[in-house]
């Protein structure tokens, strides 16, 4: 059994007590005195330091009951060596104003020389645990998947609609393609026939008719002359005003008759169809203007060569004719037609009526004849019926139809319309294919009265009841 002094044999241990160490008694320092240079106590809830504690372990080292037992260290690491000398430990002057260093027996607290040593902190390249990168990955896992679970179904979805977008957007990308292409085509073609008709531009009109409130209707006169040169002006044969009403969806044909007895602006009264011989084209519009009060824009002038053209470029037209037609077309093709396009005076005539096919010269003595029926006034209506057969043929819109247009009609035509006027009037032809055709003649019946003049017998005609009637069927919205 090892000796109670440490190893040592003697018993000669010196005492170390001195007024420092031992109690002496005394009247401050007796047993239950009260001691006065000490703080007041301070109530210490250790459990809620113990709780701190085991919150927070890397902030506070843990704190140890006062005991004579040294503590209890690491296992890691070699406790501290205490020397063995009779040398007594330096005098300690402990802190009694810091409340965390005294009991309840006002004692000071005991104090080690090796001090407290924490236990080694783990080094930094050091692998975590894998319990923390589990329990980690567990959760990103189950964050991730509803996500991903989402994501999934999207994809499943898309991969469902996708081969039916593609197809969509394949056959909206071919009507796209196909419809440039068509429109360039058409373009090109506007644009060809545009540069060559003959272009006239008006010099000095008067418009003596107001468009304001109008912009859904474009009148174009058509103008046939009775020229049988392309340097003959001749007089107006024909004056129909075709009117594009895109409120009604309607293409208005209005005649005016040639015998009409009207005021010529700087010429006086005389008949509507000198107005033309007297100043073209532009004269005539003002006229119109003056004494119906309708505006045109513009004009179309074609002669009789460019008439027979525009019928055979259409391959002809299909009419009724009676017999006293038949006979008047033979004749005015003996007489005058034959002879203007250089043919023998009996070609292409007629054996009777019935429902046949004109060609170009006979459909122009056709639109001539004004010995049978009403005179000028069936005249006009046999015009308005050749032209509404005209225009039906061009809806068609057949490619041989283009190429003979653009051969043989389109040079002999004259226009006061600038290059872009008729690019935009061009757009709109297929828009107008659906309008229905409508038919007026100007002087409506019961608005006129026959009378000799100066210039010959004329249609006295009551202009503001006409003008109504313009303004009704040409300008209507409804």
């Amino acid at each position: 059994m090892p000796h109670r002094y440490n190893g040592r044999n003697e018993n000669d241990i010196p005492n170390t007590d001195n007024e420092e160490t031992m109690l002496i008694t005394g009247a401050s320092d007796a047993p239950g005195a009260k001691r006065t240079d000490l703080p007041p106590l301070k109530r210490v809830n250790r459990r809620a330091q113990q709780q701190n504690q085991i919150s927070a372990p890397s902030l506070t080292p843990p704190q140890f009951p006062h005991s004579e037992e040294p503590p209890a260290f690491p296992q890691q690491q070699v406790p501290p060596q205490f020397p063995h000398s009779s040398a007594p430990p330096p005098p300690q002057h402990p802190d009694y104003n810091e409340n965390s260093y005294y009991d309840y027996n006002h004692q000071p607290p005991q104090n080690y020389s090796g001090g407290y040593y924490p236990p080694p902190s783990a080094p930094a390249d050091a692998p975590q645990p894998q319990t923390q990168h589990k329990t980690a990955d567990n959760k990103k896992s189950k964050q991730i998947q509803p996500e991903e679970h989402g994501k999934n179904k999207k994809q499943k979805k898309r991969r469902h609609k996708s081969p039916l977008k593609r197809i969509i957007g394949r056959i909206i990308r071919f009507i796209l393609v196909l419809f440039l292409l068509v429109f360039g085509v058409y373009s090109c073609t506007s644009v060809c026939l545009i540069r060559k008709i003959n272009h006239e531009p008006s010099e000095n009109r008067s418009h003596y008719a107001d468009s304001i409130g109008r912009g859904h209707v474009r009148n174009i006169l058509v103008i046939g002359t009775d020229g049988r040169t392309a340097n003959e002006r001749g007089r107006s044969d024909s004056m129909i005003l075709v009117s594009l009403n895109s409120s009604t969806n309607e293409i208005i044909m209005t005649s005016f008759m040639r015998d009409c007895y009207v005021e010529i602006p700087d010429n006086g009264w005389d008949k509507l169809n000198h107005a033309y011989a007297y100043g073209g084209a532009d004269l005539l519009m003002d006229t119109i203007e003056y004494n119906f009060d309708v505006r045109i824009d513009d004009y179309v002038s074609v002669d009789f060569i460019s008439f027979v053209s525009v019928v055979d470029a259409v391959g002809g037209i299909d009419i009724d004719v009676s017999d006293a037609e038949a006979e008047q077309i033979n004749i005015i093709l003996i007489s005058e037609v034959n002879g203007i396009m250089g043919d023998d005076p009996n070609a292409d005539l007629l054996s009777g009526g019935g429902k046949l096919h004109l060609n170009g010269k006979q459909a122009l003595s056709y639109s001539r004849i004004r010995n049978v029926g009403n005179n000028d006034f069936e005249r006009t209506e046999r015009q308005r019926r050749v032209m509404s057969l005209i225009i039906a043929k061009l809806k068609t819109f057949r490619p041989s139809i283009f190429k003979n247009l653009a051969s043989d009609v389109i040079p002999d035509v004259t226009t006061n319309m600038t290059g872009m006027n008729m690019y935009l009037l061009s757009l709109r032809v297929p828009f107008a294919i659906g309008y229905k055709t409508k038919q007026l003649q100007i002087p409506a019946e019961g608005t006129y009265s026959s009378m000799d003049t100066d210039a010959g017998n004329v249609l006295q005609i009551d202009m503001a009841e006409n003008q109504k009637i313009i303004d009704r069927e040409v300008f209507s919205k409804s």
